[in-house]
């Protein structure tokens, strides 16, 4: 960061590069009654230029009523700066553009850093683009090409915005949103409540059976039912009276998991489950996706696996929805074990950490694990199972209140 620092005195103007704190700067006497007339901040990486604006007039606003921004401020606006990326520092920017490089306060700055992965740019620059924007991108608004060119899409752009509580605030960037002051739309999707726990694409399943042109809407689960009316009112259901053919889940994503893998595979195991139900002729209700969120709303990451074990081993006798929630439900009738991988993993197990052997340390190297694994997991043994892509995965000894007997694995 650079500053322009002026004594109050004889305003004598020079540059001084800003290290930590002020007292690692040789002044001039009489430095403690200093103003800060300038100021270009970061670290001379990020491009914060339209910001140095806002603050630079800042400055002179407090000048012209004799209040001064100490140092010490400005240090700390610049540590919060040097920690952003390329796309955050264009946000910085764009913020001072739609405010005309006027900001209260430092503090109007610092709540912006502070939360500055809830605003967005959309990089189109007119009502118009946004229109047209929205109509291809966003249910309700599909069309016939031959109409388009007598479509008014400044009109529905301003309509869709509007609804939104999306507040029109262009810049030389595009459209800046912020996030948390819109209503949940399918242009902008805002970021995912911590609660939030799956992402589901639900439509009317009439008119997908009917026709091209079906209404979809994207719910965040598990949400409000004031929320969900309104939802199912966009594609044409009374939420009220909603039955069980009423719906079609065309897209199902876990969101909000600590573990990046297993979310991903989540998402592709249900991308395949839902397209496998519909080759079928099966439907996924989003009645029965609710259930499968309050299964699934407390896995921590090996319930998860256990999970997604069920499903790869499974696969075959999994034909709709109710199979998968089956899954979900009994994980806890199951233990997995990760790091076990093909059956001299599973000797090795067997012989170091069941307890069913002494110490064997002698003939540790004459043992064939794999032969002995084989006969330890062969059908009927309790150590029966299946290996899978995230370990071995059996049935627990002892399961109370068991309502289905299930086949053992083979």
């Amino acid at each position: 960061m650079k500053i322009m620092i002026a004594n109050k005195d004889d305003y004598i103007k020079f540059y001084a590069g800003l290290i930590d704190k002020i007292n690692t700067f040789q002044f001039s006497k009489g430095i403690n009654n200093y103003i800060i007339s300038r100021v270009n901040l970061g670290d001379g990486v990020q491009d914060v230029s339209l910001m140095d604006s806002c603050v630079n007039n800042l400055l002179d606003e407090q000048y012209a009523k004799k209040e001064y921004i100490k140092l010490e401020d400005i240090n700390e606006i610049n540590d919060l700066i040097i920690k952003l990326d390329k796309e955050e520092c264009k946000i910085l920017n764009a913020y001072a553009e739609v405010k005309n490089y006027k900001v209260k306060d430092l503090n109007e700055i610092k709540e912006l850093i502070n939360h500055i992965s809830d605003y967005q740019i959309l990089e189109k620059y007119s009502l118009h683009e946004i229109g047209k924007m929205i109509a291809e991108k966003t249910s309700g608004y599909k069309m016939d090409i031959n109409v388009i060119p007598f479509v008014d899409f400044s009109r529905l752009a301003k309509e869709y915005l509007l609804d939104a509580n999306i507040k029109e605030s262009f810049c030389s960037y595009g459209l800046l949103v912020d996030t948390r002051e819109i209503l949940d739309n399918e242009l902008v999707q805002p970021k995912v409540e911590k609660d939030k726990i799956l992402k589901v694409e639900v439509i009317n399943k009439k008119e997908f059976e009917e026709s091209e042109m079906y209404s979809k809407v994207i719910i965040y689960l598990p949400t409000d039912n004031e929320i969900l009316k309104e939802k199912f009112k966009r594609i044409n259901l009374d939420y009220d009276r909603l039955t069980i053919q009423d719906t079609h889940i065309t897209k199902c994503e876990l969101v909000n998991f600590e573990d990046e893998i297993l979310l991903k595979r989540f998402n592709s195991v249900m991308k395949y489950e839902i397209e496998k139900f519909s080759d079928n002729s099966y439907t996924t209700p989003f009645q029965e996706i609710e259930l499968l969120c309050k299964e699934i709303k407390n896995f921590d990451n090996i319930k998860m696996q256990k999970f997604l074990a069920l499903t790869e081993i499974k696969d075959n006798n999994i034909n709709y929805i109710h199979d998968l929630i089956r899954c979900a439900k009994r994980t806890s009738n199951y233990d997995l074990l990760p790091n076990v991988n093909d059956l001299s993993d599973m000797g090795k197990y067997l012989v170091n950490e069941t307890g069913h052997f002494d110490d064997i340390s002698v003939l540790e190297e004459y043992i064939d694990y794999y032969k002995l694994a084989k006969d330890y997991t062969k059908k009927g043994h309790i150590y029966n199972g299946e290996f899978t892509e995230y370990g071995y995965i059996m049935k627990k000894e002892f399961i109370e209140n068991e309502k289905e007997e299930e086949e053992e694995f083979e």
